[in-house]
């Protein structure tokens, strides 16, 4: 049994680094080719992932699953009875998986940093590598390769590399960034540290979307003053860090800003800071589709469907296709309060125990950092979405979360 249990953990592991480059090809087969199925191979690829994963996990894990499964289905089902609408049965089911995908990874990495945590060293190469590919593919748009993030007035602007899904593009990239930079203050890797800064500063300002780039100087700013094995912020770090501020930040921004000053980029932002309000700004207008949505929310819900949702499908197709893009709002009028209870279940517990775990820094010593990217990637999903029912970043998210559990001392438990 131990042998089979093992030929699945290398098979998953082996599967995981695939998981950015299938993405590319799949960007590539649907933005260049129009080659458009049923069913993409990125999401197929995830599907083959998640059953692995499913085998692994224990049976209790196994049966919470399927229960959130079928109380995420349950709309759509409800939308076959009710409305005779089954032709959105097959694709609800994908986009429930892709809900349903961070807690099957987070389930099956939390087994590895419980019974193997001697393993994360490998899980750290996967998302080393993942880094450096999702740097690659952004830097392509350089060579005139790729997809822009977005196009204004027949202007291209901005880089998603080859990916086709440019708002997960972002959330992807500040988990694993977010990662990598812990994990190098963790270990005083400090040139290290100030080496994936540079280059996460950099791929942010490629990719131009207000996530990648704020949320870059903001992991760039708060992991350098809050080191992982400190208490308190020394004074030193201080100090050094207000040297930064007067020495590099003028220097640093006047570059940008020669940079960006006749950019179509700074012309996006000026198009549409004179266009919307300064909250509208922030949320890129989707506060208004959420105020539009309302409406329509009052006028077709019933009671029973406040309850369950209608089915993401339906619910596209209510709002024609576009949705507020903001992650509670989205579960909610998809799910009803039973997908909203769930959402903020998984996200309070993994806030809660991780900051328990926190008091142990010593012994949990990732449980700093699952506390903090909880935090960060809730209040992403209030600003860009796209986060919790992200295909992309699922597994990312399960693997970040299950490394609270991870114990310094589990080699000497054993010895």
């Amino acid at each position: 049994m131990r042998k089979y249990s093992l030929n699945i953990d290398t098979i998953i592991f082996i599967l995981l680094f695939g998981l950015l480059p299938v993405d590319m090809i799949n960007g590539y087969l649907l933005k260049e080719l129009n080659l458009d199925f049923f069913i993409s191979i990125s999401q197929l690829y995830k599907i083959i992932i998640l059953l692995f994963i499913f085998i692994s996990i224990d049976n209790v894990s196994k049966i919470i699953s399927l229960l959130i499964f079928s109380i995420l289905l349950l709309p759509s089902i409800f939308q076959i009875i009710y409305a005779f609408n089954i032709k959105h049965i097959f694709s609800d089911i994908i986009m429930v998986i892709k809900y349903l995908a961070s807690f099957i990874a987070f389930f099956y990495f939390k087994k590895i940093m419980e019974k193997q945590p001697y393993q994360i060293n490998k899980f750290y190469k996967w998302m080393l590598f993942s880094f450096v590919l999702l740097v690659i593919s952004i830097s392509l748009k350089m060579f005139d390769i790729g997809f822009p993030m977005y196009i204004q007035n027949g202007i291209e602007i901005g880089s998603k590399g080859l990916f086709y899904a440019g708002n997960e593009v972002s959330a992807v990239f500040i988990i694993i960034s977010s990662f990598l930079l812990y994990h190098k203050r963790l270990f005083h890797k400090k040139m290290f540290f100030y080496l994936i800064s540079l280059i996460m500063l950099i791929t942010a300002f490629l990719i131009t979307s207000k996530t990648a780039i704020f949320g870059a100087i903001f992991l760039f700013v708060y992991f350098y003053l809050f080191q992982p094995n400190q208490s308190i912020l020394r004074f030193r770090t201080i100090v050094n860090f207000l040297v930064f501020l007067i020495l590099i930040i003028p220097s640093g921004a006047y570059f940008i800003y020669n940079v960006l000053k006749n950019s179509d980029i700074l012309n996006r932002a000026l198009f549409y800071w004179n266009q919307l309000d300064i909250y509208s700004f922030i949320l890129s207008n989707r506060n208004n589709f959420l105020f539009d949505y309302i409406q329509i929310f009052k006028r077709e819900y019933n009671v029973f469907e406040i309850l369950i949702g209608v089915g993401q499908s339906t619910f596209e197709e209510l709002s024609n296709n576009k949705i507020t893009e903001l992650d509670f709002f989205d579960i909610f009028f998809s799910y009803g309060f039973i997908g909203v209870i769930i959402f903020i279940f998984f996200i309070g517990f993994i806030s809660i125990r991780s900051k328990l775990y926190s008091i142990k820094k010593s012994i949990f010593i990732f449980a700093p950092y699952t506390f903090f990217i909880s935090i960060i990637l809730l209040f992403l999903s209030f600003l860009s979405g796209h986060i919790f029912n992200s295909g992309m970043a699922a597994i990312y998210i399960g693997f970040v979360f299950a490394l609270m559990y991870y114990n310094v001392n589990y080699e000497n438990k054993i010895s």
